[in-house]
């Protein structure tokens, strides 16, 4: 597996004027479940405005996207490591979706938008693979101590 370079990743992101929502894993250990990661996952706006300045990004950091675009949720393969852009989930989009709950706070001193702890347990839920379960339980556990 690849190294990734998370503050890296997100500097890059917020730098290039890309309105995103972080979820998965890093979202897993803002809220108190830390673990490590292979990929940073995000949830991008999907305003064709800012799925160009996305694309600028990824050209910047050599990226290669595996899968399509209009897919749900396709990788960008970069230099500082993969970026899962989770856009969809069946027809609804997912910034329309998770953007209203989300926690506007700050991570490595850059201005970040992070998916609720509601909307995390969902996801997670929704995805319904057994490494999710299984790390749903342990964010609820983390969520209690």
């Amino acid at each position: 597996m690849r190294e990734i370079h998370i503050r890296a990743l997100l500097r890059e992101l917020v730098d290039g004027g890309v309105e995103f929502l972080l979820a998965g894993a890093v979202a897993a250990g803002y809220h108190g479940y830390i673990r490590g990661t292979g990929e940073l996952d995000m949830v991008p706006a999907l305003e064709p405005e800012n799925l160009q300045r996305l694309r600028q990004v990824l050209e910047h950091l050599e990226a290669e996207v595996k899968g399509d675009w209009q897919q749900d949720s396709p990788v960008a393969v970069t230099r500082l490591g993969r970026i899962h852009l989770m856009q969809r989930i069946g027809d609804s989009s997912l910034w329309e979706e998770l953007s209203p709950t989300a926690i506007e706070d700050s991570i490595a001193e850059l201005p970040i938008k992070i998916v609720s702890y509601e909307d995390l347990v969902r996801l997670k839920e929704l995805a319904g693979r057994p490494e999710d379960l299984a790390g749903l339980q342990r964010l609820r556990e983390a969520r209690e101590s």
